[in-house]
């Protein structure tokens, strides 16, 4: 391991310090990975009431230490801390609440993390705790402590498995107190990580850096001219054929995962490092032993799924042969989890799939846990390989690894976010026109109420903005493409790209446009009707067949939403095209119901008018010049048209309406029409 402390950067201050060494150990994966890890100081500190006391000022719950900033840490009074030492036991939940109440700041501060206990308990001024491959590949192993001792001697101390939580605080605690570690620098914990400490920041770095690099010499020793998975058995396949694979067993994986009661968002790592490390003979064995630490099952599954699945096979027997596979795998799941107590098993317990030949794929609530998980599990499999150098991988108990499942303080949490879900939270939804106008519009509603967009339009740049938009406000819930829905190959690669990114897909809105041009019937070219129907119809229709194909798939229903126009209801002078295309859709969306609702697919369509976009902006300035009225006259005479006495109707609007037909609460509704706008003319016939 690299020393990469720079006095220069460090800064003065203590918790200024505190904050540098935190940001040195999150930005390394082989140290911490999302979320984990933790970092203390013990100083004085004044109150509320200017009252000075020892505080301990450790990461906060729900901070990462790559990013933590100096708010992300927690204040808590030692003394009040130093009580927990004297209880023998108590449950999580009471010991969260004393930890609030001994808060310096409660209503300033992050709530404490779970690992405050240890913390306040070790006598250090400084103290990191992580979760990293080196010293995990001595301690995931059946004699851990005997090669820690190999390795460190009397300088490092070990402790064996205990719970993360009071029971691990409370073990060290106990420890300590017999036999306090003078000459160590550092405490391995079996299967759990690390913690080394110091009286200044920089020698608790100096001293995690020895450490660290100690256990990876003797790794690498260890693991010198063997492969430590057998012999190479599944290569990589092709790959154009991986990708088609992958697109293809994507949606069946998510509905099968979905089965259990979570939809989850996928990740699919297809890099060459994951595919030829799952390539052995006898990876699947070792992984199927279990994860890296206790925290690895909340964020990476107990253990992952292995799939066969073979390049030549069939495309429906492959997919039924991974709803087997799934089905197996959770039956095998709940019958373990019943014979230790637990009659419900947990419905997001499986969150990585491994796949020899195409890579593994990961599960989350939402992409950026997909992707933790996936971060997660590459530093397994190093802490796997690590392991099998030494002497032989080896996690928890199942017993322990079920009390980890089901720790009541976690379970808390995932079921607190679900009271809280949004009206599209873990859908996918795909929105074709998103650039500008009502499109944009949507998919901006469709983010605020939790869904992952898919912001697709000719207009790339524009799509490209709106997702860093979306994105900025929360990471990763939004992928720009590029698309022209006149060329079907150009839609197809669309939902073959959303697929590979998200995994699936729960709801289209199509919503791209050609202005009306003011042709009159006698005049109308066969470009313009052409250029209507390829956008207005038929893009609409490629992608509602591609889409279904996908929705089938995940045997989770789905939502087809299509933007309109009274043009498809009220004839227009000089909009024969524009208007004979719409109602093309319209008639289109009604047979798509029709034949989709077996699936538990529905089709709905929105029959908007006078929205404020460019586009009818355009069509107001044409009208006006045609008809020798000025715009503000133009205007008029649609408020006067409308039966609300209102124009340029808000896209937000249109939005909303789209929201609600993309939710479970339109389940049953299909072949319908909402209204935006407009006038009793455009009311549905």
């Amino acid at each position: 391991m690299d020393n990469l402390w720079r006095d220069e950067d460090a800064g003065d201050s203590d918790v200024g310090q505190l904050v540098y060494l935190s940001n040195l150990i999150g930005q390394d994966p082989l140290l911490v990975q999302p979320g984990g890890g933790n970092t203390s100081l013990k100083g004085r500190e004044a109150d509320l009431f200017g009252d000075q006391f020892d505080a301990l000022i450790v990461k906060g719950s729900g901070t990462d230490l790559k990013t933590i900033r100096p708010a992300g840490f927690t204040h808590l009074y030692r003394e009040r801390l130093a009580r927990l030492q004297a209880m023998t036991a108590i449950a999580d939940g009471e010991m969260m609440e004393l930890m609030r109440a001994a808060m310096l700041f409660p209503s300033r501060d992050p709530v404490p993390s779970v690992e405050t206990p240890l913390h306040s308990l070790l006598p250090y001024r400084f103290i990191a705790h992580t979760h990293d491959v080196a010293t995990l590949s001595l301690s995931d192993t059946p004699h851990a402590e005997e090669n820690v001792m190999r390795v460190y001697g009397d300088g490092v101390a070990f402790l064996p498995y205990a719970r993360p939580g009071f029971p691990l605080a409370k073990l060290v605690a106990d420890r300590f107190a017999e036999q306090p570690p003078d000459t160590a620098i550092a405490l391995v914990l079996e299967k759990h990580g690390l913690v080394v400490w110091g009286e200044q920041a920089k020698e608790c770095y100096e001293r995690l850096v020895s450490v660290i690099s100690k256990a990876e010499a003797y790794v690498a020793e260890r693991a010198q001219g063997r492969s430590l998975f057998g012999a190479p058995a599944m290569p990589a396949w092709d790959e154009p054929e991986r990708k088609a694979q992958a697109a293809a067993l994507l949606p069946v994986m998510r509905g099968a995962l979905a089965s259990d009661g979570w939809r989850p968002v996928l990740h699919w790592d297809a890099s060459a490092e994951a595919v030829e490390a799952i390539g052995y003979e006898a990876f699947a064995d070792v992984a199927r032993r279990g994860v890296m630490t206790p925290e690895h099952i909340l964020r990476a599954g107990v253990a992952p799924l292995v799939l066969d699945v073979k390049a030549g096979d069939a495309a429906g027997d492959r997919k039924e042969r991974v709803r087997d596979a799934f089905r197996q795998f959770q039956d095998t799941y709940a019958q373990s989890r019943s014979a230790l107590g637990q009659p419900e098993p947990i419905p997001d317990f499986l969150k990585t799939v491994i796949v020899p030949g195409l890579g593994p794929v990961y599960a989350g609530k939402d992409r950026r846990g997909a992707l933790t998980a996936a971060e997660c599990y590459r530093a397994t499999m190093r802490a796997m390989a690590g392991a099998e150098a030494v002497e032989a991988f080896e996690f928890l108990s199942e017993a322990d690894a079920c009390e980890m499942e089901y720790w009541p303080l976690e379970r808390r949490k995932i079921e607190e976010a679900k009271a809280a879900r949004r009206d599209l939270e873990a859908k996918i939804a795909l929105v074709v026109g998103a650039a500008s106008g009502i499109g944009r519009a949507a998919a901006e509603r469709f983010a605020e109420e939790g869904a992952h967009v898919v912001v697709a339009d000719i207009n790339a740049a524009g799509a490209g903005d709106l997702a860093r938009e979306l994105n900025e406000a929360t990471p990763e819930r939004a992928l720009a493409l590029g698309v022209d829905v006149s060329d079907p190959a150009s839609v197809r690669a669309m939902v073959t790209d959303a697929v590979l990114h998200f995994g699936g897909l729960d709801v289209l809105f199509y919503s791209p446009g050609v202005g009306p041009a003011y042709s009159l019937v006698a005049a109308m070219s066969d470009d313009e009707i052409e250029e209507k129907m390829r956008v207005h119809f038929q893009g609409a229709v490629a992608a509602t067949r591609e889409i279904a194909k996908v929705m089938i798939d995940q045997g989770l229903g789905g939502r087809l939403i299509y933007n309109a126009s009274k043009a498809a209801f009220a004839p227009g002078e000089g909009l024969a095209a524009y208007g004979a295309s719409k109602a093309a859709l319209v008639h289109y969306v009604r047979n798509a119901a029709n034949e989709l609702g077996r699936h538990g697919i529905t089709a709905n369509y929105i029959n908007a008018d006078a929205i404020d976009t460019p586009l009818f902006r355009r069509l107001v300035k044409e009208r006006a010049a045609q008809s020798g009225r000025s715009e503000s006259e133009q205007l008029q005479a649609y408020e006067d048209r409308s039966t609300m006495r209102q124009v340029l109707i808000p896209p937000r609007a249109v939005a909303d309406a789209a929201c609600f037909l993309a939710s479970d609460r339109s389940a049953y509704t299909t072949g319908c029409v909402i209204t935006v706008g407009g006038g009793a003319e455009g009311f549905p016939r």
